[in-house]
């Protein structure tokens, strides 16, 4: 199953183990999505590579595997709102 979501500012948590894999949640308003790894490197590879979009959000493409898994991720517009926004959002939180 394939999804677009909009604008996807993930909260993401540190790699957890679970069943011989390490996970990672991203969760969003949208919902929870996992991706699996198979070491805790890649769980942390992957972390730093979506930085930018849990520092700034973007529309994105999910493919899911069943349990929300995500298959495949495509950023397909990445937000970058201005530094004026960006404090002032820091501040209103």
């Amino acid at each position: 199953m394939e999804i677009t979501i909009e604008k996807f500012k993930p909260k993401v948590t540190r790699p957890f183990k679970r069943k011989n894999e390490y996970w990672v949640k991203l969760i969003d308003g949208s919902g929870e999505y996992i991706m699996k790894f198979k070491t805790p490197l890649e769980a942390e590879d992957a972390i730093y590579g979506l930085l930018d979009l849990q520092v700034y959000g973007g529309k994105v493409r999910l493919k899911l595997k069943e349990g929300n898994v995500i298959e495949d991720i495509q950023i397909l517009e990445l937000y970058k709102p201005s530094a004026k926004e960006l404090v002032d959002e820091y501040f209103s939180e």
